[in-house]
């Protein structure tokens, strides 16, 4: 399936906010603390964890589900902008295939009401087209701020210390340090029925 550009901006948006968001979790414990000199000395055998975000959000079906949602809206909203840019292309036409029938005083008011329709279709295409994009990155958030619930739910089963992402690692020896696949398995038996929910709908 090809995908349009302004969804996979907003698809590597997510990745990148990962990144900075949530590039650890920390199961808290007073009694445990980390020592910063010149290096960073842990506590006595700390237990770790790792976990692959972008594995998660490029294998989970929640994902995949939800961009196939994001296309669909998006190909509607499209095709509805089309059909009132034609019929005000139709309308547009009529008029000045009639200018030399009718009066310059009705002329002008038809044309002057065309040019009003034009803004207001303009104005129409632009809020919902950012309503659009706002709807899908609110979600986004949600899946975000529901991952990093999981993980830590599952680093505190596991009494884990330190969770980081995979991709910060240059080497790993263990993978049963791994929690990538039980995070992934947990993460779309909990979102399964998240959808997009429109900020103006949802705010009725």
């Amino acid at each position: 399936m090809k995908f349009s550009f302004k969804f996979v901006s907003l698809f590597f948006f997510v990745l990148s906010n990962i990144s900075s968001s949530y590039a650890f979790i920390i199961s808290q414990d007073v009694s445990k603390r980390m020592n910063i000199n010149n290096n960073i000395n842990l506590i006595n055998n700390p237990k770790i964890g790792i976990v692959d975000f972008r594995n998660i959000l490029k294998e989970s079906l929640t994902m995949k589900k939800l961009g196939k949602e994001f296309l669909k809206l998006e190909r509607e909203l499209n095709n509805k902008i089309k059909k009132k840019e034609e019929i005000l292309r139709n309308k547009e036409l009529k008029l000045r295939s009639s200018k030399n029938k009718i009066s310059n005083e009705k002329y002008v008011k038809e044309k002057n009401d065309l040019k009003k329709e034009i803004t207001n279709l303009q104005k129409f295409a632009f809020s919902e087209k950012k309503e659009l994009n706002i709807s899908f990155q609110l979600i986004q958030k949600k899946l975000r701020d529901v991952l990093a619930s999981i993980i830590k739910n599952i680093s505190k089963e596991k009494n884990i210390d330190y969770v980081f992402l995979k991709e910060n690692f240059f080497l790993i020896n263990n993978f049963d340090l791994d929690l990538t696949n039980e995070a992934l398995k947990k993460f779309d038996e909990e979102t399964a029925n998240l959808k997009i929910q429109f900020v103006k709908k949802k705010g009725k």
